[in-house]
């Protein structure tokens, strides 16, 4: 079968009077790289799926795709995600009730009232902050390294709910239609003297956070740890694998990749999806340095940066700078950037696995 039928689950062609409209496909982005215009009608017979247009997340009441093969991924602000594929969600880092002094992702950790499955990169504040409170209220199993679940522990989270991984290897994780593998990664380590400028500059420059801001952001901060041993044994990495073969990378720190990523991507051969952190070095030629590494490592036909908002008074992380980077090594690899819980749809049939047979 030629690649452009793997890709499309379809365009409806109606003959209305002497006219004909056309709907378009599932907007895959791997589309924009193969285009539409020699699509089969006969192969293409769905319409666009609305749950691929509506920017209201599946867990706090929104539709689930029709394809039960659609994966849809919505980012939610730092390196937080949400996946939907054949009925069952998966958010990736759960970080939602930030604080004043972030923009508002339009929805709150309360609103959140659904999932299967979450998976905690580490457990720094701004990663699993709300993590207990939506795992409670969802039943969802909460999958982290031992730091994250010995703090998750404390917070009042079912004990049969949480699943302590080390990422060492030999870990494989089954639940309803996808396996997850935890790989050990580590957490970014920008240079101090890099950050400590922009801060200072920052302080300088910008309105600091009044004093009921810094109380509720202690607040929030009582929720993460801030164990040191979320560098080099608590930040996990996940292969997500659909029933399909379907493949996604998930990173949501930006440090070197270790010799347990390598291993594990060596093994695959490459990933359909990388959803990866920007690195917190804030000089350009820095987190391109960092995100070249990360793409020769997982080999993505597709890139989604995470981690790369902040709030009102810091700085966004640049992502074109990544974006052409890799481009100019990689031509054919496929960018992808949304906002706040836009979503990004995949016909997952379509995969690196299938393609290879």
């Amino acid at each position: 079968m030629r690649m452009r039928n793997w890709l499309v689950t379809g365009s409806v062609i109606a003959i209305l009077g002497c006219g004909v409209a056309v709907t378009r496909p599932l907007p895959d982005p791997r589309l924009d790289r193969w285009g539409v215009k020699d699509m089969d009608p006969v192969i293409a017979m769905q319409t666009t799926d609305a749950a691929c247009e509506s920017t209201t997340l599946v867990s706090t009441g929104g539709a689930f795709p029709k394809n039960p093969q659609t994966l849809a991924i919505r980012w939610t602000g730092f390196a937080n995600f949400e996946l939907v594929y054949n009925g069952q969600i998966i958010l990736l880092d759960a970080y939602f009730d930030r604080g004043s002094v972030f923009p508002p992702l339009g929805f709150t950790a309360a609103d959140v009232k659904k999932a299967d499955v979450m998976l905690i990169g580490h457990g720094h504040v701004d990663h699993m902050s709300d993590a207990a409170s939506v795992g409670t209220r969802t039943g969802a199993v909460i999958v982290g390294a031992p730091v994250t679940t010995e703090k998750l522990l404390t917070q009042g989270v079912d004990p049969n709910k949480v699943r302590t991984v080390n990422g060492r290897g030999g870990e494989v994780l089954k639940f309803n239609g996808f396996t997850v593998e935890p790989i050990l990664g580590r957490h970014g380590e920008p240079p101090p003297k890099v950050v400590a400028a922009f801060r200072q500059a920052l302080g300088e420059t910008t309105t600091p956070p009044t004093k009921d801001q810094l109380a509720e952001l202690m607040a929030i901060r009582a929720r993460g740890t801030s164990d040191k041993r979320v560098i080099t044994e608590g930040t996990i990495a996940y292969l997500i694998t659909l029933d399909n073969g379907f493949r996604i990378m998930y990173r949501d720190s930006g440090g070197v990749v270790t010799e347990y990523e390598q291993a594990a991507m060596d093994r695959v051969g490459g990933v359909d999806v990388a959803l990866v952190a920007v690195s917190a070095a804030v000089i350009n030629t820095l987190t391109v340095q960092r995100a070249l590494e990360h793409m020769r490592a997982y080999r993505p036909d597709v890139y989604i940066p995470n981690h790369h908002d902040a709030s009102f008074n810091t700085l966004w992380r640049a992502t074109e700078p990544l974006f052409q980077a890799m481009k100019d090594e990689n031509p054919k690899l496929i960018t992808v950037s949304k906002g706040y819980r836009e979503p990004v749809c995949f016909n997952t049939e379509y995969n690196l696995q299938r393609r290879r047979k």
